[in-house]
């Protein structure tokens, strides 16, 4: 089975959500004990606050990649390797906005191409009928 760019983008998007709602939720359950709300607190230092955001990473890439593991969700089906898609699944999920913004720059990319072909293919033969943007054969 293959996974389109849609289907994996929407699959992503939802990993994505559920992670930052799992990752909030442990906020509030954990925030409070000693240790645990260190990581939970922003720090004054730079150096404490970087090791801090890494752990933060390293939690939602974990709780992502279990969430990939228990439903299944693939985004490497012809790899034979679930465990890491699953991980890859993770971390993707994990990646914040960089990643989102990073995905809706390609979406955009292909859709500016695709209009432009279509433009092309209408002007070359403004007389042959059109579906979809793509010329009817004959």
């Amino acid at each position: 089975m293959t996974m389109y760019a849609s289907t994996f983008f929407a699959t992503m998007a939802a990993l994505s959500v559920a992670v930052e709602r799992i990752v909030e939720i442990l906020k509030q359950m954990f925030g409070g004990f000693p240790l645990l709300g260190l990581l939970f607190t922003p720090c004054r230092s730079q150096r404490a606050e970087n090791f801090r955001c890494g752990c933060m990473f390293l939690l939602s890439s974990t709780v992502g990649g279990l969430i990939a593991g228990f439903g299944n969700i693939d985004i490497l089906p012809k790899s034979g390797h679930r465990w890491l898609s699953y991980a890859i699944a993770g971390l993707l999920s994990s990646g914040g906005s960089a990643f989102w913004n990073h995905a809706l720059d390609l979406i955009q990319a292909t859709k500016i191409q695709k209009e432009q072909v279509a433009t092309t293919l209408a002007r070359a033969n403004a007389a042959a009928p059109v579906i979809g943007g793509l010329p009817v054969p004959e």
